[in-house]
């Protein structure tokens, strides 16, 4: 499950919506992708992102590692302007800059 990111008082700044809304997240799975973007929120069991940049390492030379060190650097490339990433397959969530 994910743990919730507290802001300094824990106040969640949109109100009805959860503590990770609106922060620029890396959401690493169980299998070979990751997602890069924006959370939104969890819906019926899917974490909701938008303006996501997907990395899958199986189908590709970069590591997971290398490729979102080069995100944090340069910036977020858009492959999708939202994605829903099923929960029981987020294996953790950072903040980008903290990856």
């Amino acid at each position: 499950m994910l743990a919730p990111m507290k802001h300094g008082s824990g106040h969640v700044f949109h109100p009805g919506h959860d503590e990770w809304h609106g922060q620029t997240v890396v959401v690493f799975t169980t299998g070979p992708r990751t997602f890069v973007g924006r959370w939104d929120a969890v819906v019926a069991g899917r974490v909701q992102m938008l303006d996501v940049a997907v990395h899958d390492e199986a189908a590709s030379d970069e590591s997971r590692e290398a490729w979102v060190a080069k995100l944090n650097k340069y910036g977020i490339p858009k492959d999708h302007a939202s994605v829903a990433v099923p929960q029981d397959e987020v294996a953790r969530v950072v903040r980008l800059r903290d990856a």
